[in-house]
């Protein structure tokens, strides 16, 4: 969208027209009347949305399939080629078109991949679905040995149909072929194999795979009467300076869970394509692509189903052409919560009434709230009324917004059905069109809340904690920031969890952190950051009193004075090295002693040494770690060899 933004730009200057058209623009009062400035700015100047949409294709399928066929032929195979490797071939599994050769011939180099990294399961899978789709019959034998070979890793001892299937079409097979020799040789030691009564039982294989640890959600003693997600540890306030915030109903100890909360929409990021699955976003090695775009991909048919009713009929055409013009996570996640909101309204109408009562209600503390008086994080009204910061942002980033909006809204209007019906590419007479320039105004209004308000849905890979998707939590989206958080975010497959990490006494507020810490990055750096995408200067007590970072940070041993405080850390702290050497290696299975020793050293040092301290720094970041390994786990798999 650079392009697009600097030739509307030149444009402008030539027409010598930018200066008027701004200080029309600052004039307007409402996101709808924006679009509607915007596509007759872009009506005037020429500025058309095109954008093939990547779609499905035979020769790009085909050009990844080879690109992968490149490196994994050359047999130098570690972890990291074959992942590389992979992710070429399940791209091919997406461009090819359903059904096709190309598409059977991806899923079964694949399945040769996954055989690799000791994912026998999954390789079946491929392998089931390469030879249910136009796969050449001249290779069929190499898989249906190949899937026999994973029968019998994986302790299955009647592989006899699959070795006739294999002898059948190895047979079909011309005498020139030269792969024939090989495969017959191997076919008769299969027979062979699967012949001894202790079939592979001596290699102890372990099959490996992606296993995400799902202990149970966290319970909440008492639930609170106006958040159901929440615990009655917390209330909900307002006022001018704080906006909405949430603040302790009582002393709250480190640990107690405050909410479990269910974002109200979930996005995978692009990153993760090829490796997540775009509706529940679990890690899958073995995705399956949408049938129409090249964009979404699925652990199963059941995931692709459910995705596909609850919104991806109308995003599968609209996706991929947006990220065509270089569109980014959050831009998609706008689409996402106006679908979402259309279809739990149930229809245009029913939405702008929705609307209306929100815009109505004069009580800032109450704008959430459904008509049960509650807070409910699955209700679009609660996404709807977070803040947009509308009066803060600068004029350029507020039309650059509506640039985007618009774009996004051409798209929707002229591919999808969202309207009843694909509409005409006619740019005057999408502007004149109220439902399609409400529904644009409601994506802007998107445009402004996501920066401020979403949350990053995480999960661990090794020692990091990265990005697996984008999370729309209404409740958890009231909290507000400090560069030293007394609460943690905790990530499980289908929720977040919100812990307090450190003792919070009643009428305090509880804070989130917003990415920047006080520990990690400069204060000047932090304040400048936190304002920019924010649009607040942040008063917190690391702020206030511009605490050192970590490597500054003075040890209790320094700070305590009194001797027998400095004894009571002594002995809170004793096993925190074993423990920090436990989180380091993962190893934390059967061990639940753990988190309650580590907030009991939080106790401790909260009412024994000032802060900021070192080892109160080093016993929430190891706490942290300990708690998301609780979480979303995704394991990258390690290239198997067979020990005979």
């Amino acid at each position: 969208m650079d392009k697009v933004l600097d030739t509307l730009n030149a444009r402008l200057l030539a027409a010598n027209k930018h200066r008027e058209l701004t200080d029309q623009y600052k004039k307007l009062k409402t996101d709808q009347e924006r679009v509607v400035f915007t596509l007759n700015v872009m009506k005037e100047y020429d500025i058309v949305p095109s954008a093939t949409g990547m779609p499905k294709n035979a020769k790009e399928s085909e050009k990844l399939r080879e690109q992968g066929n490149k490196i994994f032929v050359k047999g130098i195979l570690n972890n990291t080629t074959c992942i590389d490797v992979l992710k070429l071939y399940t791209k091919s599994i997406a461009f090819a078109p359903y059904p096709s050769e190309q598409l059977a011939l991806g899923y079964a180099n694949r399945s040769a991949v996954l055989f690799q990294l000791g994912l026998h399961s999954e390789c079946i899978q491929d392998i089931d679905r390469a030879l249910a789709l136009n796969y050449p019959d001249n290779l069929r034998a190499k898989l249906y040995l190949r899937k026999t070979e994973c029968l019998i890793i994986l302790g299955n001892q009647s592989v006899e149909d699959i070795l006739k299937d294999a002898e059948h079409w190895l047979d079909k097979m011309s005498l020139n072929d030269t792969s024939r020799d090989k495969l017959k040789i191997k076919l008769d030691i299969l027979h062979n194999k699967s012949a001894q009564t202790e079939l592979y039982t001596s290699m102890k294989h372990t099959e490996a795979k992606i296993v995400e640890k799902q202990p149970s959600l966290p319970t909440i003693k008492t639930y609170n009467n106006e958040v159901p997600c929440a615990s009655d540890a917390v209330v909900i306030k307002y006022n001018k300076y704080y906006g909405r915030h949430v603040v302790a109903a009582r002393d709250i100890r480190p640990g107690e869970v405050i909410a479990v909360e269910k974002p109200y929409s979930l996005l995978l990021v692009q990153e993760n394509m090829q490796t997540h699955c775009s509706n529940c976003l679990r890690g899958c090695w073995a995705n399956i692509p949408c049938k129409y775009c090249t964009y979404a991909m699925y652990c199963s048919e059941e995931c692709r189903n459910i995705e596909w009713k609850k919104c991806h009929d109308i995003e599968c055409t609209v996706f991929p052409a947006l990220i065509e013009y270089k569109y980014y996570n959050l831009d998609l996640l706008s689409i996402r919560l106006a679908v979402l909101a259309l279809r739990e309204a149930g229809s245009i109408k029913e939405l702008k009434t929705m609307i209306k009562e929100i815009d109505e209600c004069d009580d800032p503390r109450m704008k959430a709230f459904f008509q049960d008086g509650k807070l409910h994080s699955d209700k679009y009204i609660s996404v709807y009324s977070l803040v947009t910061n509308t009066e803060k942002r600068a004029i350029s980033d507020l039309f650059r917004r509506s640039l985007d909006t618009s774009f996004i809204l051409y798209f929707l209007a002229t591919r999808t059905v969202i309207f009843g019906a694909k509409l005409s590419e006619d740019l005057s007479l999408l502007e004149k069109n109220n439902d399609v320039t409400f529904v644009g105004g409601l994506i802007l209004r998107h445009q402004q809340i996501i920066p401020s308000n979403m949350h990053t849905f995480g999960e661990e890979q090794g020692l990091e904690h990265v990005e697996r998707g984008i999370a729309a939590m209404p409740f958890l989206s009231l909290f507000n920031h400090s560069c030293n958080p007394n609460i943690l975010r905790h990530s499980r497959p289908k929720h977040i969890v919100i812990y307090a990490m450190y003792p919070i006494r009643k009428g305090e507020q509880l804070l989130d952190n917003y990415g920047k810490h006080y520990a990690i990055t400069p204060k000047a750096t932090r304040q400048q950051k936190l304002f920019k995408q924010y649009y607040f200067i942040c008063d917190c007590t690391p702020c206030q009193e511009d605490w050192p970072l970590y490597h500054e940070l003075q040890s209790f041993k320094t700070l305590v004075k009194k001797p027998e405080d400095k004894a009571k850390i002594k002995k809170a702290l004793r096993k925190f090295n074993m423990y920090v050497d436990l989180a380091t290696e993962g190893n934390l299975q059967d061990k639940p002693y753990i988190i309650n020793d580590l907030l009991k050293m939080v106790q401790v040092l909260h009412d024994c040494a000032p802060m900021p301290c070192m080892e109160m720094s080093n016993v929430i970041e190891t706490l942290k770690r300990v708690y998301d390994l609780n979480g979303n786990i995704f394991e990258i798999p390690q290239v198997w060899t067979q020990r005979k």
